[in-house]
């Protein structure tokens, strides 16, 4: 039986849906395991290579859907960590929500 090859553009949308379930199904606590979990999730986003990820949208998304883990998060890293500027973005909540639909829609 043959496998089914995965290209690219589907392997981007796959890797972005499931980042985006992933921040849902988190606590929206400021407890050290949720911020250490985000922490991780966003340096592995940063690490992404093969194609370039929707930064800014998902930063948003983080922020509206996960605003108590996104402030503590904001909080517990230092102003010289890679991730400090991730912090600095925003964008409206329903146009995120739009552009991450059609980046992520078949």
């Amino acid at each position: 039986m043959r496998r089914k090859e995965i290209t690219p553009e589907e392997a981007k949308k796959k890797y972005i849906r499931e980042f985006l379930q992933t921040i849902l199904n988190m606590n929206d606590q400021d407890d050290p395991a949720s911020i250490k979990s985000l922490i991780a999730m966003l340096n592995g986003l940063l690490r992404v290579n093969t194609f370039i990820p929707p930064t800014i949208e998902i930063m948003s998304f983080i922020k509206h859907q996960k605003p108590t883990l996104y402030h503590a998060t904001r909080k517990s890293i230092t102003s010289t960590s890679n991730l400090a500027i991730l912090f600095h973005l925003d964008a409206d909540p329903k146009i995120v929500a739009q552009r991450l639909e059609e980046y992520i829609s078949d």
